[in-house]
């Protein structure tokens, strides 16, 4: 007798050791085998591809991912293809058409995880983890984006949302395992690129894919309190990873893009929240500094598009007039600026405060505020801050940080932006969807959530422990 425990997940580390127990028992009797995720995934590769689980237009679509899921660079706009066709979106996130049946939104939960784990396990055999992060991460955040337009509650189907859960957290654990000797090396992560301008951003890509696996673990629902111990224990693991990370690559103290404020935010928070104080303030040093000089310098400097192409063009050939088209907005300095009050380095707030009025005064100073309205509308699909919220610009910075830090506890009193209490995700107890929703597509964390280190009650430092957020 051969017996097969199969699921599109994973063992979680208790059921897991009820498993052994019951195998070593009942060895006599039968073979027992378990078929996780991974397994379920290669089989269903090399066996089912041609059977009826993918339409013949999806089957194209996976088998295209399947042939360039090695690739650094692919977009894995395949696989999103079929994602999008299988969820039955329109180009601006909305059902093209009513379902009434709960039954095929469920099936298509399952499919998706199937070609997210296929594709996974794919990319993975081809030495590349990060584009299986990704594709877990996608699959995840348009998942929950489609369970979300159900008229009724979307309580029915966490449990097949909670295998594609379950799926990025077992692919973001074996990521930064394999990252994670990288990281206590000096300049480490450099064999990876050789430009200067290249380096920052793969250290900064970095940065907020390791801050969003440890925020993971923080904000995790983990069920009792000795397992939210385990997930505590394990964050500050990948906060102490991380806080190696910035000490061994001098380079993360220079953003390049201004759109490195969505990383620099949730590394800043993984390390208030586990206790990595004089680490976030050394950071923050390092940043306001280097962001000072560069503005003043005109060179080097987070350029205001996000544009690849013309962080290339500006460091090839530079020019007075390329400069001062790409350095026009900036969401870097007023966010540092609001750190500086949170982190009480009031030295590093005179700076930009001062500065801001005077080296580089036509730079407009700008933050993204989403209103509670329609957060969670945009959130999960794109890049929310093009589709919806308010932009607070152009911010003049007070003279004094007293004055800004009223200015921020204004926004925490404004019912109108917290996004907290609006949150699906936070309502359903996994407000890390929402983290890594930033992350993935590049939306800035709204201010709301990190204006709530204001409140602490002094800061923490590692050798008082994580702090556990409420």
């Amino acid at each position: 007798r051969r017996i097969v425990l199969a699921t599109t997940g994973d063992l979680k580390q208790d059921t897991q050791i009820n498993w052994d127990g019951y195998v070593k028992e009942h060895v006599s009797r039968a073979i027992f085998a378990f078929w996780g995720g991974d397994r379920i995934a290669t089989l269903i590769e090399q066996y089912m591809l041609n059977e009826h689980i993918f339409s013949s237009e999806d089957r194209a679509h996976l088998r295209k991912a399947l042939a360039l899921a090695g690739e650094l660079d692919y977009d894995q706009k395949d696989l999103y293809r079929l994602f999008h066709h299988q969820l039955n979106f329109t180009e601006e996130g909305v059902l093209a058409g009513k379902n009434d049946d709960s039954q095929d939104l469920l099936k298509v939960l399952r499919v998706i995880n199937l070609a997210a784990q296929v594709f996974s396990r794919w990319s993975e055999d081809e030495g590349n983890l990060k584009q299986a992060l990704i594709a877990s991460e996608r699959a995840m955040l348009w998942s929950w984006h489609r369970i979300q337009q159900e008229e009724e509650s979307g309580s029915r189907y966490y449990k097949e949302f909670g295998a594609l859960w379950q799926s990025y957290n077992a692919i973001a654990h074996r990521y930064f395992e394999k990252l994670q000797g990288h990281l206590y090396v000096q300049d480490g992560l450099s064999g990876y690129c050789r430009e200067n301008a290249e380096f920052s951003l793969v250290v900064f890509e970095q940065i907020g894919l390791l801050a969003s696996i440890g925020l993971c673990r923080i904000f995790a629902d983990a069920g009792n309190k000795e397992n939210r111990q385990v997930e505590l224990d394990n964050a500050a693991i990948v906060a102490n990873a991380l806080a190696a990370m910035l000490k061994n690559n001098p380079v993360s103290g220079s953003p390049r893009l201004d759109i490195n404020v969505v990383d620099i935010v949730l590394a800043m928070l993984l390390l208030m929240l586990t206790g990595h104080t004089s680490q976030a303030q050394d950071w923050l040093a390092e940043l306001v500094t280097r962001a000072d000089y560069t503005f003043k310098l005109r060179r080097d400097f987070p350029i205001s598009t996000d544009s690849t192409d013309d962080l290339v063009d500006i460091t090839v050939f530079g020019g007075e007039e390329l400069s001062a088209r790409l350095m026009t907005t900036s969401w870097l300095l007023p966010t540092l600026a609001g750190w500086s009050v949170i982190l009480a380095r009031n030295d590093l707030y005179d700076v930009l405060a001062q500065n801001s009025k005077t080296d580089y005064s036509k730079l407009c100073l700008q933050l993204w505020h989403p209103t509670s309205q329609d957060f969670s509308k945009h959130i999960y699909y794109w890049a929310a801050q093009h589709h919806c919220g308010e932009s607070e610009a152009p911010i003049l910075l007070p003279d004094t940080a007293t004055e800004y830090r009223a200015r921020m506890e204004a926004i925490l009193q404004s019912e109108r932006h917290n996004i907290i209490e609006s949150s699906t995700a936070v309502k359903a107890g996994i407000t890390a969807i929402d983290i890594v929703a930033c992350r993935h597509f590049r939306t800035p964390v709204a201010p709301y959530f990190w204006y709530q280190l204001l409140q602490l009650k002094g800061l923490r430092t590692e050798q008082e422990g994580p702090l556990a957020p409420q």
